[in-house]
């Protein structure tokens, strides 16, 4: 059987599409959304936005300090009693490696992110707090690196 143009052109479109799937399957999972209620979060933007802007102003401002024990979070001395805060590690890569817990001052005004529940790599922290009626907002990127 002899072989013509019309043949070659369906070979090589057939290893063509073989290639792309290939591809396709090789790339496994790509990630999902960061979160899943992307849209519910949108519509309170502008209160983040607002809140950072607070941050911002404050004349002290609460330090995110790399222990060899975790991460220490020390708010300033004037603090009111009537605090409530959050804080949320994520990470981008897999989000059962994030880390979301409540804030608990000590007498010191600080608060331990232990380094047990941490992994080497980039956290994008996001430190939210209340007081005084208020709400603030700090996000910033930070890294672990376990010693």
């Amino acid at each position: 059987m002899k072989l013509n143009w019309g043949h070659g052109v369906a070979i090589a479109l057939g290893c063509f599409m073989i290639f792309i799937l290939s591809l396709l399957f090789m790339a496994g999972d790509t990630g999902g959304m960061v979160t899943e209620n992307y849209y519910e979060k949108e519509l309170h933007f502008q209160d983040e936005i607002n809140a950072e802007k607070r941050a911002n102003a404050l004349t002290e401002k609460p330090e995110i300090l790399v222990q060899a024990n975790g991460f220490l979070v020390q708010f300033p001395t004037s603090t009111k009693d009537d605090f409530k805060g959050d804080i949320f590690l994520l990470r981008n890569e897999d989000e059962t490696k994030d880390v979301k817990t409540s804030i608990r001052l000590n007498d010191k005004k600080n608060f331990l992110i232990p380094s047990v529940k941490l992994i080497d790599g980039e956290y994008e922290l996001t430190l939210n707090w209340k007081e005084n009626n208020q709400t603030y907002l700090i996000k910033k990127s930070i890294r672990w690196i376990s010693q």
